[in-house]
């Protein structure tokens, strides 16, 4: 397996895992660092996730659940979606393209929530 971190901030790191999948798909590793988020964004195909470790507040639409590690599921096409770490957690991500990443969509109200809780955390430090 080939990882390639392609991104590292104060909310943590993403890893690409190159050429696993067809079709031009990403197979992505999140690491959230406790109290900071990632999303808000919707994508124009399903997305499938998995936490691999930690626990997450995970949000989908107007849908709200507590995930931890061995928890999975789908994330529908057009859905706003987001992962608020609870505890330093790793999520995985697969089933769009990068093409698709670079051309998602923010919803407005999810990305507010998203990047207030990372600006608050930002903050702490």
């Amino acid at each position: 397996m080939n990882l390639e971190k392609i991104h590292e901030d104060a909310r943590g790191s993403i890893y690409l895992v190159k050429d696993l999948l067809s079709e031009n798909k990403e197979y992505t590793f999140m690491g959230i660092n406790k109290g900071y988020a990632r999303g808000g964004c919707l994508h124009s195909n399903d997305e499938y996730f998995v936490v691999i470790n930690g626990k997450v507040r995970y949000i989908c639409g107007e849908e709200e659940h507590i995930l931890s590690a061995g928890n999975s599921g789908l994330i529908p096409a057009n859905k706003a979606h987001a992962f608020i770490a609870l505890e330093d957690s790793i999520v995985s991500e697969w089933g769009i393209t990068s093409e698709e990443k670079v051309m998602d969509k923010k919803d407005p109200k999810l990305r507010w929530l998203v990047d207030s809780l990372n600006e608050f955390m930002n903050k702490k430090k």
